[in-house]
């Protein structure tokens, strides 16, 4: 049996194993959870600890996805969130990107033991590579408990900004807190600075500030992202800051509609900061899944920013693996052409599109590379 094949009976004797414990009811509820069909991101697999957010950081977009102001545990228990990984067609085991945080701090009060409990089953059962982005304080028993259940766990604790912080992100502990729980952090974890959003005439500014600050605690990485703007996030903003304001809007390329999101212009912002980062030799991910797969010295060429990571780490793409996979989907096929960046497949038959998205996305994070595939 080939890898790729490999994983799929992999996840059958996870789910095998987790039925074998869930009752009923719970099995039926991780059926028609979002865990179970969610395709993921380019980042991973968002997995969800909590819904709503009390954060309340004033450029956050969940609150236009309709996500609450107050947070509530995930509903499903611990093993039924892993058994309905186990059932998504599109994760692979191993290989799939978990990424916790998403859409709810997972560190709070409320969600903190849910969230160490559930990364380390999810690792346990499926070792989907960790990553965890907070704004909560990394104290002694988190950093033990993620390292306990994935010790190449990537975590991202973010901060955009020290001066402004209290207009910015006014319920969470201070940045200059973050980044001392950071540094403790990263003497056991890969530890990175989570500057998303960048936040225009504010973080560029402070910029010397933040990496003098990183550098006596030891930390050595960040992530870099975007600030996207709705027109909510624009009210906040005017009222919290009219310069800050001001500066973002020039920066939009147009206003967004209801509840759109819009990212600004910020490739000069983003080229300073490169510039200051070789100053303070602190390396820069362009995105939180380059961290993720540095952390667990992993090796990805799934899109266009890549390859990133271990090179070394490259697996040969076997075509008899891929046609294996093809043959046991019942998929028939003319042509696979194998290359160092991607893989081409040319179907006989005309399939459906799910059929299709399904082949191209499960080979995809299984081969960790770009797959196209071409119906007759």
């Amino acid at each position: 049996m080939g890898n790729i094949v490999g994983f799929i009976e992999f996840k059958e004797r996870v789910r095998r194993s987790l039925e074998s414990i869930l009752s009923s009811e719970v099995v039926e509820r991780a059926k028609r959870d979002s865990h179970s069909f969610r395709s993921p991101r380019p980042c991973g697999m968002t997995i969800h600890t909590g819904i709503g957010c009390s954060n309340m950081c004033i450029y956050c977009y969940i609150y236009d996805m309709g996500f609450p102001k107050t947070v509530e545990l995930y509903p499903l228990p611990v093993e039924g969130l892993v058994y309905a990984l186990s059932i998504n067609p599109y994760i692979v085991p191993t290989k799939t990107l978990a990424a916790y945080g998403s859409v709810t701090e997972p560190l709070n009060s409320v969600t903190r033991d849910f969230s160490l409990k559930l990364i380390e089953y999810v690792y346990r059962y499926l070792r989907l590579p960790t990553q965890i982005s907070t704004k909560s304080i990394l104290d002694e028993k988190i950093v033990y408990s993620l390292a306990n259940a994935d010790p190449r766990c990537s975590v991202l604790v973010t901060v955009t900004s020290i001066d402004y912080a209290k207009i910015l992100e006014p319920r969470v502990p201070s940045p200059i807190e973050r980044i001392i729980y950071a540094g403790y952090a990263s003497k056991h974890l890969h530890t990175s600075i989570f500057i998303r959003p960048i936040i225009p005439s504010v973080t560029d500014s402070e910029i010397d500030k933040i990496f003098k600050l990183l550098s006596e605690y030891n930390i050595k990485n960040i992530v870099i992202g975007s600030l996207r703007v709705s027109k909510n996030i624009l009210t906040k903003l005017k009222q919290a800051s009219p310069s800050i304001y001001n500066e973002v809007l020039y920066r939009l390329p147009r206003e967004p509609i209801k509840k759109q999101q819009i990212a600004i212009y910020d490739k000069d912002i983003r080229e300073k900061i490169a510039r200051k980062a070789r100053e303070y030799q602190i390396r820069i991910y362009t995105s939180a899944c380059q961290a993720n797969i540095d952390s667990h010295k992993e090796f990805c060429n799934m899109c266009l920013k890549g390859p990133c990571g271990d090179i070394d780490r490259w697996e040969t793409v076997e075509e008899s693996d891929i046609a294996e996979f093809l043959e046991y989907t019942k998929t028939r096929y003319s042509r696979i052409t194998v290359s160092r960046d991607a893989v081409y497949i040319e179907l006989k038959d005309k399939i459906s599109k799910d059929k299709i998205e399904y082949i191209e996305k499960f080979l995809k994070h299984s081969l960790r590379t770009i797959v196209k595939v071409k119906p007759r």
